[in-house]
C-alpha cells in the first residue's frame, strides 16, 4: 500500500512538472525536506538528561546542542536522517569526560530540536552554528546524512576548525540521493530538472561536487571511515571507490552490521581513533 502511495505521489509530481515548473520544484523540494520524527526511548531521555542543552537558531528552525564533560579536548557528534543524539550513548559512556568535552547536535526536525524540516544546507548551517559555540573541535564523529553534511561543510569551507574526522555509514554524495529519489518516486527527467534548479539556489556548492570522493581527495586531516559491506541504505562499493582518492585514510570495514553500525567493536575503534593524538595511515580491518 505504501509503495502504491509513493508511486502515486511520483505521478502527481511528474504531471505538474511541465505546467507549473516553479511550483513543482518548490513542492518537491519541501516534500523531500519534511522530517518524519523518530521518538526518543526512555533510556535515551535519561541519557540526554545527563547533558546540558543549548538551542541554536538555524534560519526559521532550531538545532539543539547537548554537552557532557569539562575536558580540554572537544568532540562533536552528528546523527543521520530520522535519528537523534541518543544514538551516541555508547560512545559518551566510553569517553573520559575529564579529558573530553563531548557535544552532540540534534539537527533541525530531529530529537529535541524544533521544526519538521531538514535538508543538507540546513544541516550545514546547524553544524556551523555549533562550531561557532564550541570553537575548535578535536574530532568530529558523524553518521549517515551527518557524514554528507560534514563533507559539504568542508568543501564549502576547507579551513573549518576540525582536527580529525570519523565518517560512518556515509552516502557517496548528493547525486546518490537524487538517484534514490528517481527510483523511489519514479520522477521524470523534467521533474528532476525542476528540482535541480531549486537545489542550485539553496546550496553553496554545486550538488555534483558534494561527494565523499571529493571530500577524501581534498582533506589533509586524519580521517577514519567506518562502513559495513552489507549496508543496504548507503552501499559500500561507492565509498570503497572514493577511498582510492586518499591512501592516508584509516578504515574500519565491518560485515553484517548493516547501516546502524552498532557493535562494541565499532565503539572501541572509534574511541581509539578519538583518543590517539597521532595521525593515522591506512589500515583495513574486518569486524
Amino acid at each position: 500500500m505504501k509503495k502504491l502511495a509513493t508511486k502515486a505521489l511520483g505521478k502527481f509530481i511528474n504531471s505538474t512538472a511541465i505546467l507549473f515548473p516553479k511550483w513543482n520544484a518548490k513542492f518537491t523540494f519541501n516534500l523531500l525536506s519534511k522530517v518524519q520524527r523518530v521518538g526518543i526511548s526512555e533510556n535515551g531521555k535519561a541519557f540526554l538528561e545527563t547533558a546540558t542543552q543549548q538551542y541554536l537558531e538555524v534560519g526559521n528552525e532550531s538545532a539543539v546542542l547537548h554537552k557532557w564533560g569539562t575536558g580540554p579536548e572537544s568532540i562533536l557528534l552528528l546523527h543521520g536522517w530520522m535519528s537523534n543524539s541518543q544514538r551516541w550513548k555508547p560512545y559518551v559512556d566510553l569517553l573520559d569526560l575529564d579529558r573530553f568535552t563531548v557535544y552532540a547536535l540534534d539537527a533541525p526536525g530531529h530529537g529535541y530540536a524544533k521544526g519538521n524540516r531538514l535538508h543538507i544546507e540546513m544541516y550545514r548551517k546547524a553544524v556551523a552554528a555549533a562550531l561557532q559555540e564550541i570553537g575548535a573541535v578535536n574530532t568530529l564523529v558523524c553518521h549517515s546524512l551527518g557524514s554528507l553534511a560534514v563533507s559539504y561543510l568542508f568543501l564549502e569551507n576547507p579551513s573549518v576548525s576540525i582536527r580529525k574526522y570519523v565518517i560512518m555509514g556515509a552516502p557517496s554524495g548528493m547525486d546518490a540521493i537524487f538517484d534514490y529519489l528517481i527510483k523511489m518516486l519514479g520522477l521524470s527527467k523534467r521533474a528532476m530538472a525542476n528540482l535541480d534548479t531549486k537545489v542550485v539556489t539553496v546550496l553553496k556548492v554545486p550538488h555534483q561536487e558534494i561527494t565523499l570522493a571529493n571530500f577524501f581527495r581534498n582533506v589533509d586531516n586524519p580521517v577514519l571511515v567506518v562502513h559495513d559491506r552489507t549496508d543496504a541504505v548507503t552501499p559500500f562499493k561507492p565509498i570503497e571507490e572514493a577511498l582510492s582518492n586518499n591512501q592516508e585514510i584509516e578504515t574500519f570495514i565491518t560485515e553484517g552490521l548493516q547501516h546502524d553500525l552498532k557493535s562494541e567493536a565499532v565503539y572501541e575503534r572509534v574511541i581509539s581513533f578519538v583518543q590517539d593524538a597521532k595521525s593515522f595511515v591506512l589500515h583495513s580491518h574486518s569486524a
